[in-house]
């Protein structure tokens, strides 16, 4: 059969979409990027606003329209949280966060039924970490691992914990043996990937084995890995451990996404943030200790519930000292079921106008970040080539994007650039 993968949201839906590419195509499936020629489509889906839901919902009817008679798979947060919806969508196969190792086994079930199939664990909060039976496969040139998944934050925003469950850790030997396969077929970067992977670790045995102790066993069992990259942290999550691994091994990459949400200690505490603003700058100082140029990245809610104009201007007062490199900005969405759901919302005015100053203040942070590497020559591991329409695209070790006119294939290699603004690609 001929199968169409596609996934919203986080870089943990990739990377499983990824798993699932190769368990198909070892049962000699064949993947087809022609969604009309597919016989087979599996979605995975992001619940994480109002908007993901939106877009599950469109996509949904989408593949149903563009491929009539193909097998409908749906799983991950969207589905977990609205089966029912996703079946009346279309959906032949509904799965939620769990059981989607399984995928190739129930299309196999449908062939033979023709009956749907609606599978999910109710109780999202006690679940174990589902290995898939397979590893990933990489183009060679950035990897996503995941290590983790599930969440014991319940912030007052945020549905994921009831939809992906608890936090729960993969086996270390598990993830030293794919980190070791990726390095042998070349893997130019591996990015630690999961929901919450501050969390790693305490699950495991006594809890003693945390993040930084895995992040230090991967880079000394593989050498010649060139860059070693994670995902978002909260700044409660950083420890002396993790502090090591950045300061001990150069191939960690001059980049870090630190969670903020709100600059406003008042704010952060309604929300249930597991820590404060003066938390977030003692942590940011500790990074730039041993790094002094790292980028850090963030995101920022706007227009939480009953965030006042001084709050707000604190949190614009607060990411511009940080010197924050760029700044991912999300209106408040209300998502049913947490408690801030159960606020009143702000003007959609009000959130607006909040949004365009913040993505304001992030392209001028940005643009003076960028501005200290003028001049320099920087490694740049390139991802994509366009001879087509003439260019390539890379990333630096601290993530700024660079292009530059296409000469020579340059994807998976790490080449050196002169950094300046002729290279420097529009991130907004």
């Amino acid at each position: 059969m001929k199968f169409f993968l596609f996934s919203l949201g986080c870089k943990v839906n990739a990377y499983e979409n990824d798993l699932l590419r190769e368990a198909f195509s070892r049962a000699s499936h064949e993947e087809t990027k022609r969604i009309e020629e597919a016989d087979v489509i599996v979605f995975n889906t992001c619940s994480v606003t109002a908007t993901a839901d939106q877009k599950s919902r469109q996509h949904l009817r989408k593949f149903r329209r563009l491929a009539p008679h193909a097998i409908l798979v749906v799983m991950g947060c969207y589905s977990q949280g609205h089966s029912e919806e996703a079946a009346t969508l279309g959906a032949d196969i509904v799965l939620g966060t769990s059981h989607r190792g399984e995928v190739p086994s129930l299309v196999e079930q449908f062939v033979k039924d023709k009956k749907p199939i609606l599978l999910l664990d109710r109780d999202a909060r006690h679940e174990r970490y589902e290995e898939y039976g397979t590893f990933a496969l990489t183009d060679h040139t950035r990897a996503y691992l995941k290590i983790q998944d599930g969440c014991n934050h319940f912030c007052s925003y945020c549905i994921i914990p009831f939809l992906r469950g608890n936090s729960r850790s993969r086996a270390r030997e598990d993830v030293l043996r794919e980190a070791k396969r990726l390095v042998l077929e070349g893997c130019q970067e591996i990015v630690i990937s999961g929901v919450e992977i501050g969390f790693y670790g305490m699950d495991l045995g006594d809890g003693s084995y945390h993040l930084g102790d895995l992040l230090r066993d991967i880079l000394s069992e593989n050498p010649s890995l060139p860059r070693l990259r994670v995902s978002s942290l909260n700044p409660s999550e950083i420890d002396d451990s993790f502090l090591s691994v950045i300061r001990d091994f150069p191939a960690f990459a001059s980049h870090l996404h630190l969670a903020l949400q709100s600059g406003s200690s008042a704010v952060l505490k309604r929300m249930k943030r597991p820590y404060d603003a003066a938390l977030y700058r003692e942590t940011l100082e500790r990074i730039r200790e041993i790094r002094p140029d790292i980028a850090i990245t963030t995101d920022v809610i706007a227009g939480y519930p009953e965030e006042s104009e001084e709050e707000w201007q604190e949190t614009i007062r607060f990411v511009k000292d940080c010197r924050l490199s760029m700044i991912h900005v999300f209106p408040f969405s209300a998502r049913e079921g947490t408690y801030a759901a159960t606020l009143p919302d702000l003007d959609p005015k009000i959130k607006k106008r909040r949004v365009e100053e913040l993505i304001q203040v992030s392209k001028e942070l940005h643009e003076s970040y960028r501005s200290l590497f003028w001049g320099k020559t920087l490694p740049v591991l390139w991802e994509e080539d366009h001879p087509t329409e003439g260019y390539s695209l890379g990333h630096t070790s601290n993530y700024l994007l660079v292009k530059v006119p296409f000469t020579k294939p340059l994807k998976g290699k790490i080449v050196p650039v002169l950094y300046g603004p002729d290279v420097m690609a529009d991130e907004f």
